[in-house]
Formats: structure tokens, sequence, C-alpha cells
């Protein structure tokens, strides 16, 4: 894999020199325009030509450079806030004159590096074309209309005939105005050499998806799904009218974009879609040489760039912070606040108009987890599970359940309220009570197979589907023999062969994930607030096991350092790790009563090893509340403020009014990240805090962030430990796939490991590999022809993995 050049400012041209050194880079430099210093308020303290013929300077994210000289940052910023601008080496004289950067002279100085560049490039994307021509349906460039998809498609057109691939433009509707401007170009100008060029988009418009799906946030991007792919991979269908295909994507994917990317190969194929490849074309050009190479060969560039916008994407993005945000709504105001609008009318948050403005300023829009801020987020069925048969209520008074229902096996209607649904070699029982206002779906208990469990489950999926589907199209994408027509009302055609794929959606239902309600289905996220503003330290941990846990510590108060309340905190925090029980009938106080479990008589062989003692720890905790709510809601590898931490909370404690509940669990939760190896040693996350004794010998604790990270160092056993739990917490699941661990959208009790401790699939293989080969009477992995199988032997119990330690 060819490394990108490394750069240099050339103050002869104002520009970049490539130096011959190769060297990764992590500045995504970039040119900027007389627009974005006049947006941004160079113009007074610079006099610049207002000609946009060329870039006046450069800019590597807030830093701005002239010549090689760093003459301005900006700071802060958001959608209603301007960056503040600060110059340096300022003076009261005359405005310092600028000019342009001499383009020509620097993509002179360059052309050496850059033509070899381009012919490496052009020579990896023919070959890979030659390479897979044989394997592959159709070749094609993602096209954005952003600088990347720009450089990489031209690259494909040189390496590739004419009428081998085509042009795909994913139209999300939500694209800038000068990126659609971009596109017509582009569109006349492929057709006229010969190349084909599509536009993909979804048959829901913004306005309607926003408003039915409730606006996208980090955590549930349906947009990207209902938006981009799903309608492309529909388009290919019929553009090469094949159902189930094989397709090459060439994309203007950079590894200099982020860390998540920079780990990518040349070459990929497709994780969620598997058969389909991208070849990621430009992968290790950084930015300098995409926007020389623009220059170079005279393409258009997106004037959402001179503009100031740093990418051509959505107006409107939940990934999107910062600078950018200003500069995006005052360049594209009206279409901004179109949606802006929508946030502001689907919240379900009771504001004001100066605190809704704050709430979407701040970007805690972007935060939700489900429907339960939104208006539209409201119930819509409820479950239980009696004695093994499963009760359906849907608050609908007609329901087309059984169109759905052919995914899972033919129908035999029995009478006007009693079904049959054939499913792998069974037939199972479908009552169906049809009242006024809702409808009730008895599947009455039949012998308690690994067949009846799974049919329950997708069941359950088919009366969600009924109820929410909107014929967004991605069930139709999943669904490589194209057996699901949604181009009327939702066809599901005789030819399914019931793999269940387009069960395998999040919650079933993208609409559904979105929207949901934390009522549905019983859940709760009560009780959060267990171990009041005191958490728990490590220090108290060890002194109890130093005790092993008998009444002279709670007699003595820890040695005097858990003294009242801060004893009812850490009573509740050792029943939740299920290292005391507590019994009733015993003499003693509400204290003494508490006795260590088996769970504590073994872990206090490990005492002196944190890494191993808080991970089994925690692989109790999170069965709880409070450290659920962590996993549940912080992601991974993102760094929280304790305000955020607070403003999350609000969410799940709406009947906190005063605040005084969010605030004991932040406060807890600051004393466990900082004072336990949980967040000291990354077993949980990662902790950034300062620490301090003050005058009067007061330690004083500042959390600065807290962002769940890996666990750097997995112990074994706690692996396994971990994995009797979730087996048992899942009703006794004790084979299953290493896919299904990993699949966090499965709604389940028990909490996978990979789940607990951030741990992907590279990281499990080996560990599941070594367990398998050490402790076979517990465990057995394999891992062959793509096809994972784990089983744990279920005449043993988690307990008696502790016996291994």
């Amino acid at each position: 894999m060819n490394e990108l050049y490394k750069y240099v400012w050339d103050k002869e041209t104002g520009g970049v020199v490539l130096l011959p050194e190769q060297e990764k880079m992590s500045m995504e430099a970039r040119p900027v325009y007389y627009r974005e210093l006049d947006l941004l308020g160079f113009d007074k303290f610079f006099d610049y030509p207002r000609d946009e013929t060329y870039p006046i300077m450069w800019a590597e994210n807030n830093n701005y450079y002239y010549k090689g000289e760093k003459i301005a940052k900006t700071q802060g910023g958001s959608l209603f806030t301007q960056p503040e601008l600060i110059v340096l080496n300022k003076s009261d004289q005359v405005q310092r004159k600028l000019e342009l950067v001499d383009v020509p002279a620097m993509l002179s100085k360059n052309a050496g590096l850059l033509e070899n560049l381009t012919q490496e490039t052009i020579k990896k994307v023919f070959n890979y074309y030659k390479k897979y021509k044989r394997k592959v349906d159709v070749f094609y460039v993602a096209f954005s209309g952003g600088k990347d998809s720009i450089v990489a498609a031209d690259i494909v057109a040189k390496a590739l005939p004419s009428d081998s691939f085509f042009i795909l433009f994913g139209d999300t509707q939500m694209e800038f105005s000068d990126t659609y401007t971009l596109v017509n170009y582009m569109e006349r100008e492929y057709e006229r050499k010969g190349v084909r060029f599509y536009r993909a988009k979804s048959t829901l418009s913004p306005d309607e998806s926003w408003r039915c799906f409730g606006p996208p946030s980090t955590a549930i991007r349906w947009c990207c799904s209902v938006h981009k792919t799903s309608p492309q991979i529909n388009l290919i269908r019929k553009i090469i009218k094949k159902d189930s295909f094989t397709g090459m994507a060439f994309t203007g994917v950079r590894a200099e974009e982020s860390l998540k990317r920079s780990m990518y190969d040349d070459l990929s194929e497709g994780k969620k879609h598997q058969g389909q490849y991208s070849c990621h074309t430009i992968l290790d050009w950084n930015s300098i040489e995409v926007y020389l190479y623009i220059y170079a060969n005279s393409l258009p560039l997106n004037n959402a760039y001179k503009k100031g916008s740093s990418r051509a994407g959505c107006l409107v993005c939940p990934n999107s912070t910062g600078k950018h945000e200003y500069i995006k709504r005052m360049v594209y105001k009206d279409e901004v606040d179109k949606f802006l609008e929508i946030i502001r009318e689907t919240s379900g948050k009771k504001y004001d108009a100066n605190e809704m403005r704050q709430f979407i300023d701040n970007g805690y829009w972007r935060t939700r987890k489900s429907g339960r801020e939104l208006k539209v987020g409201k119930d819509k069925f409820e479950i239980q599970d009696d004695n093994g048969s499963l009760l359906i209520k849907a608050y609908l008074p007609e329901l087309n359940w059984m169109e759905w229902a052919k995914t899972l096996g033919a129908i035999n209607k029995i009478s006007s309220d009693q079904y049959k649904v054939s499913f792998k070699s069974n037939e199972f029982a479908v009552m169906v009570n049809q009242l006024p206002k809702t409808t009730l779906f008895k599947l009455p208990m039949k012998d308690n197979t690994k067949d009846f469990i799974k049919f329950k489950s997708l069941f359950r999926s088919v009366i969600i589907k009924s109820i929410y589907c909107r014929r967004c199209g991605i069930c139709e994408a999943e669904c490589k023999l194209h057996c699901i027509d949604m181009s009327g009302s939702v066809k599901i055609s005789e030819l399914c062969v019931h793999c269940f794929k387009c069960h395998d959606i999040r919650d079933h239902c993208m609409l559904y994930s979105s929207v949901k309600n934390k009522n549905v289905e019983g859940k709760s996220m009560s009780g959060l607030d267990r171990y009041f503003t005191f958490g728990t330290r490590e220090e108290w941990v060890d002194t109890f096991l130093n005790y092993e846990g008998g009444k002279d510590f709670w007699l003595s108060d820890g040695d005097g350092i858990i003294q009242n309340k801060k004893k009812d905190a850490f009573v509740h925090f050792l029943r939740d790790a299920e290292m005391v029980e507590y019994k009733r009938n015993i003499d003693g106080d509400k204290y003494t009563r508490n006795i260590p479990t088996e769970f504590t008589e073994k872990i206090i062989r490990v005492k002196n090893d944190a890494n191993i003692l808080w991970g089994l720890i925690l692989a109790n905790i999170v069965y709880t509340p409070t450290f659920r709510w962590v996993i549940e809601r912080l992601d991974l590898n993102r760094a929280y403020t304790p305000d955020e931490i607070k403003d999350m909370l609000a969410v799940d404690m709406e009947n906190d009014t005063k605040g005084l509940g969010r605030r004991n669990v932040a406060d807890a939760l600051k004393i466990m990240f900082v004072k336990t190896p949980l967040g000291t040693s990354q077993v949980l996350g990662m902790v950034d805090a300062d620490v301090r004794i003050t005058a009067s010998g007061n330690e004083m604790i500042k959390l600065k962030s807290f962002a769940r990270t890996s666990w750097p160092n997995p112990n074994d056993i706690v692996i396994l430990y971990s994995l009797y739990k979730f087996a048992e917490a899942c009703d006794g699941m004790y084979q299953f796939s290493l896919e299904t661990l990993l699949d966090d959208s499965i709604e389940r009790e028990g909490i996978s490991p990979t789940r607990i401790f951030g741990l992907d699939r590279e990281t499990m293989v080996p560990i599941l590999n070594g367990l398998s080969a050490n402790y076979p009477a517990f465990i057995s992995a394999t891992f062959t022809l793509n096809l994972d199988q784990i089983t744990l032997r279920s005449e043993h119990k988690s307990q008696d993995v502790l016996e291994l330690l």
C-alpha cells in the first residue's frame, strides 16, 4: 500500500509542495477562498481580492496559513454561534494585503510526483477491474459530489472503458444546492463521454422521513439506510435487470479522513452486504493531493468548498459539529432551517423558544437513543410471555400481518380466528382476536424447542413490520432474491426462501428502532440512583475482601473509611455485584446480615489482580440498572462530559423533575470511573479527570470526560464467565455464533461480553480459540468455511468458571 506524500508550505506560490519522502499525515489541509474569509470576519484585518478563481490561503482544521505563516485561527462555533476569529501578530497598521495562490506555478512544482501518483492509482484501478471482471456483475463509481468522489470518478474514467462502468449519485435529497449544480454539470460531461450516469433516491422525501422516523441521531442513523444504501441497491437491480448481483463500487474514501478508515484496505468486501466489493480508489491520497489533482485536471470543484464548507454532505447531519455547522447554516440558511424546524416540531421536549434554540445549538438532539424524546414515539403494541405462550396486543383495529408472515412460511387459515404457519419442519398455531380498537395475537405454547423460540421471535418481528412499515425500501434491499416488492403496498413473493434476512434489520424495522418508546416491552430504567453521590472506590472493595466480607468489616466501618450513607451506597454496590446476599433471618443489623456469596469467596483468590477482579465485577454489575445504562447509552470511543451524561440521564429519569436524582447518578459514576480500575485501567473505559487534595484535607475530583473503550487486556476467564452469564440471562442459550454475540441490535436480556468490554471479532476469535484449547470441558468454538459456532457445556454454570481462577 502506497504511503501518501508529505507536503510543505511554499512561500513563493502561496501553495504547497509535495516531497518525495513518504510520510503519514494527520491534517486535512484545504484551500480557503475569499467567501469563507468574509464570513469569518477576515476582512476587518486583511485586504484580499474578491476573486474565486484561486484560493487565497490554506487551512488545517481551525488554523489558517498564508504563504506558510500561521496568521489566524478560529475557536468554537455552532449552528447559531459565530466562531471566534483570533488573528495572530495583529497590529493597528493598515490592513495587511493578501494575494491569490499562484496555482499554475504550484502545479508546475508538483507535476512530477502528482503524475506518478496518478499513474499508480490508474494502474491499481485497472488491475482490480481486470482481476474481478469475471466475478463481478457491475462496476460503478459511488458519487457524492464531494471533492474525493470527483477525483475517484475521473481516475476510473481514465482507467476503464467508458461502457464498463457507470456513475451512481446517491441523492439523499438533503444535499447542498451547490452539490446539485455540480452533479448536473458532471452528469452532462460523463454522458458526453459515453459514461452512463444515474441518480438513486428514496421514494420518501426527507420531509416525510424526518417527520416519520424522527430526526436521525448519532446512535440512530436511519438516514443512511433509507436515503442512500437501499435506494442504490434497488436501483442497480433495475439497471442490470438482475435481482441477485455482485457489485464493485469505486469510492472516494480516504484513510486520512478518520481512524476507522485508516484501517481499510484498498479492496474490501462489504460486511453488511456480503459479495459486494468496494475499491477505495484514492484511499492513500491526502487532501492536498486531491486538490492538486482537481486543479491540474481542470475538474470542477463544488462551490460549497469555496464558501467555507470543509466537506460536502447533508444539510443537517447528526455527525456534523462546530464551525462547519455555522458556515453551513449561514450559506444555506433557508434549506438548513427547514430541517431545524422539523427538529423543533418532532421533539417531545416541553421547551420555550429560547430553550429549544439552545437544545438544538448544543446538539442535544443528536444524542437520542430511541423515540422517547419524540412526539411520534408512541407505544403501538405490548408483548407478554404467558408461561411460554406469546401474547401480543397491537393498538390497531386492523393489521395486515399475513403478508409479512409469508416470510416465515406458508399460512393456512383454519377458522376466522385461528391460523397455522409452517415454519421449518413444524406448524405453529396463531390465534387472532379482532377487537374494535386492538388486535390480539396468541402463539400457544408448544414444546419449548429452538424452533418454537425462534418462531416466537420472528413472529414478533412480523407484527412490528406490519405496524410500522412505511415502505422505506430497506427490507427490499436486504432481500438478495428480491422477493419483497415495495413499489406499491408491500408484497411478498411466493418464491420467498424464508432466509429471514429481512428480519435481521436493527430491531426488525428501522422505523420502529427509531421511534420505539421505552415502555413498549415493559423495559424500564428505574433504579438508576443506587449509589447516592458516593459510588464505590477501589479501596472499599479491597478492604472488604481483606476482611473476607465478614462482620468485622461492617462493625469497623471498613476500617473507618466507609461510614454512614457511604456504607448504604456500598451495600447496594456489593449486592449489584453479587458479592453479598442479604439474610433476613440471621442475627445482626442491616449491614451484618449481608453475607458474602460464593462469588466473593472465589474472587478473593484474585484480589491482588485488579484487571481480573474488576472484569468479573463488571460482568455482574452490568445486569443492574446503573451500569446497564452505561453500557446501553454510552457509545464506544466517544468522550462524554458530565453535563452530557446528566442530559442523557434526564431522558431516562423523567420523574426526576428537580434533577437531584440524575445529579446523584452522575456523581456516583464520576467516583467509580475515577477511583476504580473501571476507568483507571480501562476495564470499562478511559477517564480524564483532575484529583487534588484541598488545604482542609478533602479530596476534590473534577471529571472532564469519560469514554467507553475496548478493554486493552481482556482476561480469558473473565470472558468465559461473562459468556456463561450471557447464556444464563438468555434462558439457557448455550449455543450461538460470534456474529450473534457481536450484534447489539438483537433485543435480549443477556449482555454480550463483546458489548461489555468493547471487543471486536478480531479480538474475540483468538480468545475463543484459546478457551476451547485450554478449557474444553467448558467451551468449544469453531471457525471454518466462514461459519462459526460457540458451544458452552450446559452442565456447567457461571459460578463453576470461577473454579478456574
